[in-house]
């Protein structure tokens, strides 16, 4: 994924570079933008070829927007192979993906942040950490951004970052539709809520959607039938060797 600002006025317009790493044609692929608070949508019916790139054009309204760095956050989606649900969907690959967009200035990022991968079952908290990045303190807003399949709860949630030390945040995300067992990435955003520059922080998380627990109670039978057979085969070893080593074996 790779990006550039075309124009600043009187539309703030940029070109998104979407690079097909797969081995498949990703097609019709849909493509949502949200920056500023706006959001905005591109269809490529071709789609992108395997190795391939596709080109979309983006365009914002900046009149409100601060100066700095901001967080232009995407969704891309297309249909892959595999049978169709209920309603006649097909099966779609969903992802997030981001550019960072400087407007006038900048600063860099004022905070970094850390998670550890959460293991969903239906419903958890991503646990954050958040520090300083420039020895300052910081007042600054974190929202998860999700793809097809989970959902974070809430808007966000507003934390004061010290000049020194950590800041913990929770935020709930929710299973909806996630197949049981598979992997996911959810962004996480903290853009500041002080000073007259935007400075923006963007990092990636894994969330790991348990396996299906029926399995669990349906192997348990099978695994315990084994167990007493090869408890069976070594008692029985045992006692052939116990056999042959007595006086009247011999």
């Amino acid at each position: 994924m790779a990006g550039s600002v075309v124009s600043v006025a009187p539309r703030l317009a940029v070109r998104v570079v979407v690079t097909n790493r797969g081995d498949r044609l990703a097609a019709p692929l849909e493509l949502t933008g949200e920056l500023l608070g706006e959001r905005r949508e591109a269809h490529l019916a071709q789609g992108v070829p395997p190795d391939g790139e596709g080109v979309v054009l983006l365009d914002f309204d900046p009149a409100l927007a601060r100066p700095g760095l901001h967080a232009l956050t995407l969704l891309l989606e297309h249909p892959v192979e595999g049978p169709a649900d209920g309603a006649g969907n097909p099966p779609m690959a969903s992802q997030r993906a981001w550019l960072l967009i400087a407007l006038g200035a900048n600063p860099g990022p004022a905070v970094r942040m850390a998670a550890d991968t959460l293991d969903l079952d239906v419903k958890g908290d991503l646990a954050v950490r958040l520090e300083s990045a420039d020895g300052a303190g910081h007042h600054v807003r974190v929202r998860a951004l999700t793809a097809r399949g989970l959902r974070a709860e809430g808007g966000g949630v507003e934390v004061t970052v010290p000049a020194k030390g950590t800041s913990p945040a929770a935020l709930p995300l929710v299973r909806a539709g996630a197949p049981r067992g598979s992997r996911h990435a959810v962004l996480l955003v903290a853009e500041t809520l002080d000073g007259s520059v935007a400075r923006t922080a963007v990092l990636a998380v894994p969330v790991e959607v348990a396996a299906d627990p029926s399995l669990v109670p349906r192997l348990r039978a099978p695994l315990l039938t084994l167990g007493l057979v090869l408890l069976a085969v070594a008692l029985g070893f045992e006692a052939r060797r116990a056999f042959l080593r007595s006086p009247g074996s011999r």
